[in-house]
């Protein structure tokens, strides 16, 4: 007698739910928006090295033309513990500062015969000041700052690259300096490019650079201004003159031109830089044409 067939059960093929794919798919839309938000506003990353920190500290800002365009994250000792290396992260609309020729430094208060800066830090946070290099130079993520800020920047030499170099020649520098202020009617219209002494020491060579040519005249005169002058007179009492808070504490020169303009001078043209301007020179008013030859 044969044994019956044994029942063969099989089992139900499962239908796939696609119910929880959904929600899944939402999640990772979500996860990869805030990975992408988190990543475009996470800046550049850059190293900065100092010989010191004095002031500055984790938080202080990187400031560029009285914006905020990067913050300190980390201040640490290189590993030869002769610098110090601050570590430090850029805006992503200021990454173009990591750039070669990109200059950084700490602005410190400093009151000195050749410049006044950094006052605001007398009683708030040390900040590190920036200049940006070319735009199209390469790339770069390490930089040496500058022990002190520079003295004429990148941008007023390209302002001045137009016009027209001069020499002075003085007695003394007075508190003239590289970067002093070139003065024609109290505006400034160059800057002191150099100072240094004559080959025989017998006085000192002022380079200076003005960019409205057209305002330098053979007939030119040239004088320090700066300090505070005293004059005392029997019938006229005492008379103090003194300029502007700036200008006591860093020389600048002064110049102008007779109403009857000379030819143009040509550069590297030498004037004499004189203590004090004459009492005529001070009342010239010349009508000087911005295409006058």
């Amino acid at each position: 007698m044969s044994e019956p067939p044994a029942a063969v059960v099989r089992p139900t093929p499962r239908r796939v739910s696609w119910a929880w794919a959904v929600p899944a798919l939402a999640l990772l839309v979500i996860i990869w928006v805030v990975i992408s938000q988190a990543s475009a506003q996470r800046g550049t990353r850059i190293d900065i090295t100092f010989e010191d920190a004095a002031g500055l500290d984790p938080g202080a800002e990187l400031v560029h033309r009285g914006m905020r365009v990067g913050v300190v994250r980390t201040i640490e000792l290189t590993p030869e513990l002769d610098r110090v290396r601050v570590r430090a992260e850029l805006a992503p609309h200021a990454s173009g500062l990591a750039r070669d020729g990109s200059r950084f430094w700490i602005v410190r208060p400093e009151l000195s015969l050749r410049r006044v800066a950094g006052l605001e830090t007398l009683l708030g946070p040390r900040y590190i000041a920036v200049e940006p290099g070319d735009p199209e130079a390469a790339r770069r993520a390490s930089f040496d700052g500058l022990t002190e800020p520079p003295s004429v920047s990148a941008d007023d030499a390209s302002a001045l690259g137009a016009g027209v170099s001069v020499v002075l020649r003085a007695e003394t520098a007075a508190g003239v300096a590289e970067g002093s202020p070139v003065l024609y009617k109290g505006v400034p219209v160059g800057a002191v490019t150099g100072v240094e002494l004559a080959a025989d020491a017998s006085a000192v060579i002022v380079h200076a650079r003005v960019r409205e040519a057209r305002l330098v005249r053979e007939n030119s005169r040239f004088w320090v201004t700066g300090g505070v002058g005293v004059d005392f007179g029997i019938f006229r009492g005492l008379t103090v003159q003194a300029p502007t808070i700036d200008r006591l504490v860093e020389g600048a020169v002064s110049f102008a031109t007779p109403n009857r303009p000379g030819r143009r001078a040509e550069p590297g043209r030498v004037f004499e830089l004189h203590d004090e301007p004459d009492s005529d020179w001070v009342g010239w008013s010349p009508s000087i044409a911005p295409d006058e030859p």
